[in-house]
């Protein structure tokens, strides 16, 4: 009897234990479930913690998104800015490369113009010294014929007070210097009648700084001869003269002449090139 109820005491306590067990562990998941997915509180802890993190998320992605904007915008900002400088840049490149041509362009014009003005001055020397090389030339119409035996007549009677010398130099009191002489200085007074030293054509009548008044006259065989230090020439271009015809008059003397005093300059050249007068003279 006494082991029975025993038995009838055992068994109950196990329920008991069980049963307190499952009540326990209800309780466990009641306040589990209240503290999480409770409807009072909007889902417990958990919930309020997911939703405040997906806020601060969505915060933080518009933050980032406004951030992200803002840089976006100062970066346009920069290209455009950027490239504005750079458009200014190309066109002040433009313009200074503009400028250089322009500047090229005015120093090519420049230079064009000044290589056009200095052929100009050529082409006017040239003519000058075509005109000057007239009286070097000799025996281009071939009317007449120079005999060297013969030689030439005195244009006028003097000294001469300034040899011919090209390969010694011979002094020049008026320029205080010695200098090559390419003809002779024969004294006569102002006035002088000058004479064609042959037969030939009067060509070139002419003026020079030095020698005055002069005129070159072909008398033929490659000679010409030119009479300086002239006045009241007689004669004109084409003229032709005879031997002993008055071709001017002794005028004063030019500058370079001053202190030698008046007199005729004679220059006798062969081929273009001078020779000594005092060789052909009679």
């Amino acid at each position: 009897m006494i082991e029975d109820k025993e038995s009838f005491w055992k068994k109950k306590g196990f329920y008991l234990s069980v049963c307190t067990a499952m009540v326990c562990l209800l309780a466990v998941g009641t306040v589990y479930y209240k503290m999480n997915y409770g409807k009072k509180d909007n889902g417990g802890n958990l919930f309020a913690e997911t939703q405040t993190e997906d806020s601060n998320k969505a915060a933080s992605n518009k933050n980032g998104d406004e951030v992200a904007g803002k840089t976006e915008k100062t970066t346009k900002t920069a290209d455009i800015s950027d490239q504005k400088s750079k458009t200014n840049e190309k066109t002040e490149d433009k313009k200074d490369i503009k400028d250089i041509t322009d500047k090229k362009i005015d120093l090519a014009e420049n230079n064009k113009a000044n290589k056009k003005s200095n052929d100009v001055k050529d082409d006017k020397s040239k003519s000058e010294d075509k005109n000057d090389a007239v009286t070097v030339m000799s025996g281009v119409n071939g009317k007449h014929t120079f005999n060297e035996e013969k030689g030439l007549i005195w244009p006028v009677n003097g000294d001469v007070i300034l040899k011919y010398s090209m390969n010694n130099t011979v002094y020049f009191k008026t320029l205080a210097q010695y200098k090559c002489n390419p003809a002779i200085a024969i004294a006569a007074k102002k006035g002088t009648a000058v004479k064609s030293a042959a037969d030939g054509t009067v060509i070139k009548v002419g003026k020079n700084e030095e020698i005055g008044n002069y005129v070159t006259v072909d008398i033929g065989s490659n000679y010409t001869v030119t009479y300086g230090q002239l006045k009241d020439i007689t004669v004109n271009n084409g003229k032709e003269v005879k031997e002993g015809e008055l071709l001017g008059k002794i005028a004063e003397p030019t500058k370079y002449y001053t202190e030698e005093g008046s007199n005729l300059y004679l220059q006798v050249m062969e081929n273009g090139k001078t020779v000594d007068p005092l060789l052909v003279l009679r």
